[in-house]
């Protein structure tokens, strides 16, 4: 529709906050990466947490059956104890990487959306330009035929 359209006089008025919008999405989603490789970083240590906890807890025990030393094996428990509260404090931290992914996730939806909505409402002015373009060089060409039809009215007037 377009090919008989010269689209270098179309400006889209509302291009500027198009490309803000676009400008605040690209960093949220730098944003968001970052908050997922925090994520996956904090699932990590709670799963070496996880295995260091059951090593130690299994050392503790094999420790105790082969020689009772009361003061090893509590400080063995006073170790899992720490391990348990390390976990417990990522687990705390891996929820609220979680949820701020989850935040950011959203508003990079909501600036999709008004992304789309930009551009649909963009195709709708370009339509609009196009249509009025159209109708302007019809508009010449039929000024152009009347004249060239006056011209030749007034040359056939002229020769008989």
């Amino acid at each position: 529709m377009s090919a008989s359209v010269d689209l270098r006089g179309f400006t889209y008025q509302l291009d500027p906050i198009q490309k803000q919008t676009q400008w605040r999405l690209d960093l949220l989603e730098i944003e968001l990466a970052k908050a997922q490789q925090g994520e996956q970083s904090c699932a990590q240590i709670i799963d070496d947490l996880k295995q260091r906890e059951q090593d130690q807890a299994s050392l503790a025990m094999t420790s105790w059956q082969s020689h009772v030393n009361v003061s090893v094996h509590q400080s063995a428990l006073e170790f899992l104890l720490t391990l348990k509260n390390a976990i417990f404090r990522k687990q705390e931290e891996l929820l609220a990487l979680q949820k701020k992914c989850t935040s950011i996730r959203e508003e990079c939806i909501g600036l999709q959306q008004k992304l789309e909505i930009f551009e649909s409402h963009r195709q709708e002015c370009l339509d609009e330009y196009i249509l009025e373009q159209l109708h302007q060089q019809n508009a010449e060409i039929d000024r152009d035929w009347n004249a060239r039809s006056m011209w030749r009215a007034k040359r056939k007037e002229v020769s008989v």
